[in-house]
């Protein structure tokens, strides 16, 4: 006796297709999405580290009674070293670390160097100079205390201001030309 045949389900080759570009379109977006996040979330990070910075200043202005007096750096490799190291040994005492001069897109950007090791040193903010007197780093509410060294968030540099905000270059730039009223 003829055994009965059972209808199949399948998919056919069109469906499967039509699937397959589907997941990978979503997967494509997802990935865009994520990176979009982690930039985010490095500008957070980078935007904390100028906020930690800013109160290690304030802290080290009111302890000792000034700007931490530190020489500008010249071109070469070991004077950007030595302009690191004191950079971040005035401000260690008053909770500024290696880590927190650091900018994570940099940081990645770069490879992932271990600049933490002692001998090599790195700064990605660039403290601004004032003179030996406690009250000059708050005389001009607008006067930046730390600039992040890179255009590393797509609207220029970081900036961080007495007052303790922090704005971009293309932002700042934005506000200077709406007229003053």
């Amino acid at each position: 006796m003829p055994r009965e045949r059972l209808p199949t389900v399948a998919f056919t080759l069109l469906e499967l297709a039509t699937v397959v570009v589907v997941v990978s379109i979503i997967a494509v977006l997802m990935i865009a999405a994520v990176a979009k996040l982690r930039q985010r979330a490095q500008r957070v990070q980078c935007t904390g580290n100028l906020r930690s910075l800013h109160v290690a200043a304030a802290l080290a202005v009111q302890e000792e009674g000034m700007w931490p007096q530190v020489a500008i750096s010249a071109a070469d490799d070991a004077s950007a070293q030595e302009y690191a190291r004191a950079w971040i040994d005035a401000l260690r005492p008053h909770g500024g670390n290696e880590k927190t001069w650091i900018c994570p897109t940099m940081q990645n950007e770069l490879g992932n160097p271990d600049y933490l090791d002692g001998a090599n040193v790195r700064v990605d903010y660039i403290g601004m100079s004032f003179d030996d007197k406690s009250t000059t780093p708050h005389n001009w509410p607008r006067h930046p205390w730390f600039l992040e060294r890179g255009n590393m968030h797509g609207n220029g540099n970081l900036v961080i201001f007495t007052d303790g905000s922090v704005s971009d270059l293309k932002s700042i730039a934005a506000q200077a030309k709406e007229p003053q009223r």
